[in-house]
């Protein structure tokens, strides 16, 4: 038993002793305290942006409109 766990335990061990020591990994690329890099612009457009009002209608007959669709539009079967 004590050897499973010893088994299972170093390589565990080992691996949290190799990602410790690798702070790149971690922290990102662009630091806040570098005031070079800017701020990134941004624009503002509404939510409604391209919307368009439109109406209930009454449904149209489907059988009509299937064959309008399809291949060959309504020459029938």
């Amino acid at each position: 038993m004590f050897r499973y766990l010893l088994a299972a335990a170093m390589p565990l061990a080992l691996a949290g002793c190799t990602a410790a020591n690798r702070p790149a990994d971690v922290f990102s690329v662009n630091s806040p305290v570098e005031s070079d890099l800017g701020i990134r612009s941004t624009h503002h457009h509404t939510v409604l942006n391209g919307y368009t009002h439109r109406v209930p209608v009454d449904p149209k007959p489907w059988r009509q409109q299937n064959d309008d669709r399809a291949p060959g539009a309504g020459a029938g079967s």
